[in-house]
């Protein structure tokens, strides 16, 4: 027995040494798969600084079956930038022979090499015998059409695809086709490919809507955007599915023709009542760009569809918004504008009496009663009474404690208003409810004039989430810390704080005949920057564009290098931009806020802008 145990290790012993040559193992020598590696890896390196004859003689040493396709790319790129085209067509056609999984992609270089020599008739007949191929065997096509794309030859994948296509009807590459049509800078059929593709299945729906989406955002020609409706259009008269109304919106939107997708909202909603989501959607997307008219129309007709439908109650608050946002575009000062929208919040308020959205809608009410109407008094009871129900959210709560303090801070009380906003940072104090409490408790006392106080919290607040919180706590600490350390006395700081609550109480003449006086009687002192950033910002307040303007290009001048110029440069560029229709010198302006000083807070609202303006293509 011991001897036969001892014959069968032998045996099992010449039976391993076979296997261990079989898979690579170096018996009794050292390893090749180091060196293999490094003469792979220095001809990498002498590929890269395109010494391609050394980087050929190291690929040359390595064996047969290392990396193999890897080796004959770099081996392809070598003969071609060397423009030894015989030694790339002798390895390609090598490959096509010995191995047939990667037959497409041998095939599209080799097409290549031919084209470089300029063998055009070498060229044609490739091309033809792969389409005859695909034509045997149509199941090829995506392989071939796929490679010679990726070799830059779209209109050969073009027409292997439809050879496919035409022995295999039941194929489907509308999506590879379309892409091609775009490569070739056929617009027309690309779109229309895009709308077969839905007509032929609707859940290519999304894809085709992310596709145009950025296939418009590029379009420079109006043609073909027009083309593309007229097309959609025709469908939907020929009675084409639902797919093709929800394509030709989503086109109008893209176009930002708010207007035209409302039309036709509303015809697709006539023919096959909807939930209004649609519609409700698109009054959102016209308060968002500005269309408050078009915003008030569309949520109009959501509310007149009736209680019955899910958006109703949103319509309803949608339209107080359009409507407070109307009138403050219009600069609608007269009390008879905004008692009206007061009367819409009460009626609003009263038809969703229970609901949650009744606390929020106070509070807007209370601040429109207060600064709109100057009604402080009953603004001031709309919100403790709001307060002391017990049917509203703790944030609304907070947020309404928070809108008491703003209206008790505008009628003089600061001390109350530091309480209210003290309460409501303490309920949020991690959250921005509570931060923006923190803010403006910090305020209010920089406004009575406890400066180092205010300075404290400001500090705190620099490590807010909130980057508009953040960044207006730096300025205002460093107003306070670069102004009491030159004025022991604080009268400056003290003039520019009134002026500044001033301003917040509405009476502008006053901040500004306090603002004039602070330049005479200071000429020379850190403050007088801030003192031009706020009398810009008043006489935009006032519509006094050219004035602001000046007192903006003002600071830009003489304070450069301080802290308040981007911030003088961004509000300067808006006011060219939006008032005073100056786009040569806005887009100036954004520019060197982005290069001059690229940390700002406002460089890259500025940057997106210049690209908007100068046509670039920016996705948000």
């Amino acid at each position: 027995m011991k001897g036969f145990l001892i014959t069968i290790f032998f045996v099992i012993q010449l039976l391993a040494i076979p296997a261990a040559y079989g898979q690579g193992v170096n018996i009794g020598g050292p390893a090749k798969a180091p060196q293999e590696n490094t003469d792979f890896e220095l001809a990498q390196e002498y590929y890269a600084n395109e010494e391609y004859e050394k980087a050929l003689n190291y690929l040359d040493k390595l064996p047969a079956n290392f990396r193999v396709n890897q080796v004959y790319e770099l081996k392809i790129g070598c003969y071609l930038e060397l423009l030894e085209y015989d030694k790339a067509e002798k390895l390609i056609k090598s490959e096509i022979k010995n191995s047939r999984n990667k037959k497409a992609e041998y095939q599209a270089d080799l097409l290549m090499v031919y084209q470089k020599q300029q063998k055009q008739s070498k060229a044609d007949k490739l091309v033809d015998e792969v389409l005859q191929e695909v034509e045997e065997r149509p199941a090829m096509a995506y392989s071939y059409a796929n490679a010679f794309q990726k070799k830059g030859y779209p209109q050969i994948a073009l027409a292997v695809y439809e050879a496919g296509e035409r022995q295999m009807p039941n194929a489907n590459y509308d999506y590879q086709k379309a892409l091609l049509y775009g490569e070739l800078g056929d617009i027309k059929k690309m779109y229309s490919m895009y709308v077969e593709m839905v007509e032929r299945t609707p859940n290519y729906l999304s894809t085709v809507k992310q596709l145009l989406g950025r296939a418009l955002r590029e379009e420079t020609s109006i043609e073909n955007s027009e083309y593309l409706k007229t097309v959609l259009i025709q469908k939907i008269q020929d009675g084409g599915a639902e797919t093709m109304n929800e394509l030709l919106i989503f086109v109008f939107i893209q176009e930002k023709n708010f207007s035209g997708a409302f039309l036709q909202l509303k015809a697709l909603d006539r023919r096959t009542p909807t939930t209004k989501a649609g519609i409700y959607n698109l009054g959102n997307v016209a308060l968002n760009n500005e269309e408050y008219s078009l915003a008030i129309r569309i949520f109009d007709y959501v509310i007149k569809a009736g209680d019955r439908y899910p958006f109703y109650e949103q319509a309803l608050i949608g339209k107080l918004k359009a409507q407070s946002l109307k009138l403050e575009e219009d600069g609608v000062t007269e009390i008879a504008g905004w008692k009206e929208l007061q009367k819409e919040y009460f009626k609003t308020i009263e038809t969703l009496k229970g609901l949650p959205d009744v606390g929020p809608l106070t509070i807007d009410m209370a601040h429109l009663t207060a600064f709109k109407l100057n009604e402080t008094d009953t603004a001031a009871g709309m919100l403790r009474k709001l307060i002391s129900t017990g049917f509203i959210s703790k944030e609304d709560v907070a947020r309404a404690k928070i809108e008491l303090g703003d209206i008790l801070l505008y009628n003089g009380d600061r001390y109350e208003a530091i309480l209210l906003y003290g309460q409501a940072e303490k309920a949020f104090e991690q959250s921005p409810i509570g931060q923006e409490a923190k803010f403006k408790r910090a305020k209010a006392a920089y406004y009575v004039g406890d400066f180092l106080w205010a300075q404290g919290i400001f500090d705190a607040l620099k490590a807010s989430t909130s980057k508009l919180i953040a960044n207006d706590a730096m300025r205002y600490s460093l107003l306070i810390n670069d102004n009491i350390a030159l004025d022991t006395n604080m009268e400056a700081m003290e003039m520019y704080a009134k002026a500044d609550l001033m301003n917040y109480q509405g009476k502008r003449d006053s901040a500004l005949r306090l603002l004039d006086m602070m330049e005479i009687a200071f000429p020379g002192h850190g403050i007088q920057d801030e003192v031009l950033f706020l009398k810009a910002q008043i006489l935009t307040d006032q519509k006094k564009y050219d004035e602001a303007a000046s007192a903006y290009q003002q600071l830009i001048d003489l304070y450069t290098k301080d802290i308040l110029a981007d911030d003088a440069m961004y509000a300067l560029a808006d006011l060219y931009l939006e008032k005073l229709n100056k786009r040569t010198e806005a887009m100036d302006l954004y520019q060197k806020i982005f290069t001059d000083h690229p940390d700002s807070f406002f460089a890259p609202d500025a940057r997106k802008k210049y690209r908007e303006m100068r046509g670039d293509t920016v996705i948000n």
